[in-house]
């Protein structure tokens, strides 16, 4: 679903979904029609590419899907940056697990909020594996992370650098991000308190 969704081939997809998903529960919340969405959309998706003879053959390997195997790798290079799992990282002088993704989302204050924001924000982590997916004649490679929560485990601190506490981790549903999508990031201990 985290390809489709960053593929701008299926963009225009995704946007017809969506509408076909409001237009059939108009008294649904903003939020319960984005749910619905993520539910229906990967068999929705596959149906419609399937019947139409005249489509792309990238789209008909993205609607079938990455083959069951994955090969998983400890390190990636990308952009003149070494990428490393965690664990590959504990067995290394270098640290490259470290990751940051800036993203806009719409937001919601509440189940029945029917006007979502559209917010930046930065989210921290680390990889925990590397995955590539492959779709035949194409592959897709993905860093699956372990995130922390922007909530209660990200701060600014009074001259602009950010503390981040590694053990408060949170959005186990979406651990993954594109490898082209990561800024590597480089933590180190803050001396005066050990848990940023």
């Amino acid at each position: 679903m985290y390809v489709l969704n960053n593929s701008t081939e299926v963009l225009s997809y995704i946007l017809r979904h969506e509408g076909l998903v409001k237009e059939s529960n108009p008294k649904m919340s903003m939020s319960s029609i984005l749910n619905e969405y993520n539910k229906t959309f990967l068999d929705w998706f596959k149906d419609t590419i399937f019947s139409d003879d005249n489509v792309f053959e990238k789209l008909r390997k993205l609607a079938d899907g990455p083959k069951r195997n994955v090969i998983t790798w400890q390190g990636y290079d990308i952009n003149k940056y070494s990428f490393y799992t965690k664990a590959q990282d504990e067995k290394s002088t270098m640290q490259n697990s470290g990751v940051t993704q800036r993203i806009e989302s719409q937001h919601f204050a509440s189940v029945h909020d029917g006007n979502p924001r559209v917010a930046s924000i930065s989210y921290f982590g680390f990889i925990e594996e590397i995955w590539e997916l492959n779709y035949v004649k194409f592959i897709f490679c993905v860093f699956k992370c372990k995130w922390v929560d922007s909530n209660t485990g990200v701060q600014t601190y009074d001259v602009g650098f950010m503390l981040v506490d590694l053990k408060k981790l949170a959005y186990q549903n979406d651990p993954f991000i594109m490898v082209e999508q990561a800024k590597q990031v480089f933590y180190v201990q803050d001396p005066c308190d050990e848990r940023w």
